[in-house]
């Protein structure tokens, strides 16, 4: 099983699974078998990933261009969207420029660059690359706001 695969599972048999730092919490116990147990820890980032989610895992990696970017590639989504930042990020996957900003974060309201809100980006985590493209173009095009799927 994968991540996601593994996530599905959980909430089929009623499980509520959290990330608290780097570990995973998880009830009630007794529906999480042995097997299920193992695959949790063996996909234990992959999984922390999906449920936190790191600023710079959205866009399908961010290079770091100085140590703020480095820190804020770190940050965890919901730090980032209560840090009144506006970074500018350049995604390897979309090969250009787009705009991540805090969620109280005043923006240019002349930017013509995509802008991507924190409550936005963990909707794109785990995309595929030709999905985040095609999330990427729309959002140019309409310059509208992901919601949740």
């Amino acid at each position: 099983m994968n991540a996601v695969e593994i996530l599905s599972e959980l909430q089929t048999r009623g499980v509520e699974l959290q990330a608290a730092g780097d570990r995973l919490r998880y009830r009630p116990v007794e529906l999480v078998a042995s097997a299920l147990l193992d695959e949790l820890s063996e996909h234990k980032e992959e999984i922390l990933e999906l449920l936190g989610g790191r600023v710079g895992d959205a866009l399908g990696g961010v290079e770091a261009a100085s140590v703020t970017a480095a820190d804020l590639c770190q940050m965890r989504l919901g730090e980032f969207a209560s840090a009144g930042l506006v970074v500018e990020v350049r995604s390897k996957i979309l090969d250009e420029v787009v705009i991540f900003a805090s969620d109280n974060a005043p923006v240019d309201p002349g930017e013509r660059r995509a802008i991507y809100r924190a409550s936005e980006l963990r909707a794109l985590v785990g995309l595929e690359p030709k999905g985040l493209c095609q999330v990427n173009l729309v959002k140019k095009t309409f310059r509208g706001t992901i919601g949740p799927s």
